[in-house]
């Protein structure tokens, strides 16, 4: 299993609208995700203020790779991009990719 972490700053006080987006964004890529992942979402509670985070889990990196690639072609997803384009801080998104360690 692999687990990527998208980081991105928000750069909108209102927080209504930034949640509702965050919630469609989610909603979307779950509809074109493979049945073999999840992806969630999740606001930093402590630290730096105003990030927000979804995590991917997918069953390996050729699956999320794929995902990455081609979710973003949907005319659906292109809209909500384009929607939540101003909500966040242009270059300060950023992907972690963690590999899970099998138990022995």
């Amino acid at each position: 299993m692999v687990r990527m972490i998208r980081r991105s700053q928000i750069d909108s006080s209102d927080g209504a609208l930034v949640r509702a987006w965050i919630a469609d964004y989610t909603a979307g890529l779950n509809k074109f995700a493979p049945e073999s992942m999840t992806i969630t979402a999740w606001m930093q509670a402590y630290g730096e203020y105003g990030i927000a985070h979804w995590i991917f889990d997918a069953p390996d990196i050729a699956t999320l790779d794929e995902f990455l690639t081609t979710h973003a072609q949907h005319e659906e997803m292109g809209a909500i991009l384009k929607r939540g384009s101003t909500l966040f801080m242009t270059g300060y998104t950023r992907d972690l990719l963690l590999r899970e360690i099998p138990a022995s």
